[in-house]
């Protein structure tokens, strides 16, 4: 096979790729392709990505400081020549997490989940509350990652979080999400990594002692973990009904009443921890090439 050009696109923070995907592009040029690390927001990047055979979204991390140039990005996309993995539809699909009421409607075991307008949110959250004795949950941006804006609370304080949530700049339109608070968090959040609707691989991510946040910023570990037969099952039933056809995906999953259920579904530019798995790797340059 005659080299291929692959772009991975990144961030300024990230120039030349955040550690782990490094070693995605290095499998990728042991088998004689070439790799560029591509500033999604740079100048002219759009007409620097036309020189390429594939466009890989891995790294724009800083995108939700860029709420709206990130979506006219991704629609951009749609018109690239190169190949645009996952594809530009996809992307634009699940970009922000009103996708999961959508899931919820076909049938997707997800996390409760209400959306609510920025307009909405003062009169409808105590009332959504009390019409699902939710008696602990979760408000967050519908658009946005890395749990930026996110509060837990109990349903006596939806006052304070009212006006906590009055300060986070939102997009025109955006929505926010409610869900109840699931306490298994607590016990971690599993995550399945597939390519091409292959299971590869799994982490699990465990918040600090006292939050619930996951993420590494707060003081969340991830580490190996192997699933058994039934949970890989079962997230590969949540893959197929989220969104067949994708080449590379993570299912972030929790325990509800001993069945997962989806708590996110990434399909855009998720870390895929190819670190906790030295062939995960192969795995996903075998997946690009086809």
């Amino acid at each position: 096979m005659q080299g291929m050009r692959f772009a991975f696109l990144t961030c300024e923070r990230f120039p030349q790729l955040w550690d782990d995907d490094q070693h995605a592009a290095e499998e990728l040029r042991r088998r004689g392709h070439s790799v560029d690390a591509v500033i999604w927001n740079a100048p002219g990047v759009l007409a620097h990505l036309e020189g390429f055979d594939v466009v890989v979204m891995r790294n724009p991390w800083d995108w939700f400081n860029h709420r709206e140039a990130f979506r006219a990005f991704l629609e951009s996309l749609t018109s690239l020549r190169a190949r645009v993995v996952n594809d530009a539809r996809t992307l634009i699909e699940f970009a922000d997490k009103t996708y999961l009421t959508r899931l919820e409607a076909k049938g997707v075991a997800v996390v409760p989940t209400v959306q609510l307008a920025p307009e909405e949110l003062n009169g409808a959250l105590a009332s959504t509350l009390a019409a699902r004795n939710w008696k602990r949950a979760v408000l967050k941006p519908a658009f946005t990652a890395n749990a930026i804006g996110a509060q837990v609370f109990d349903a006596h304080e939806v006052k304070d979080v009212l006006a906590r949530a009055a300060s986070v700049p939102l997009a025109r339109g955006e929505k926010w999400l409610v869900q109840p608070f699931i306490a298994s968090i607590a016990e971690g959040e599993r995550s399945f990594i597939f390519f091409g609707g292959a299971f590869s691989h799994a982490v699990i991510k465990v918040p600090k002692a006292g939050d619930w946040r996951v993420q590494h910023d707060y003081g969340g570990v991830a580490t190996a973990f192997v699933p058994d037969e039934a949970a890989v099952k079962q997230a590969s039933a949540l893959l197929a009904l989220a969104a067949p056809g994708t080449v590379y995906a993570r299912v972030d999953a929790v325990d509800i009443g001993g069945k997962l259920h989806l708590m996110e579904f990434e399909v855009v530019e998720p870390e895929l921890f190819f670190r906790h798995d030295p062939q995960s790797v192969v795995r996903f340059a075998d997946q690009l090439l086809r």
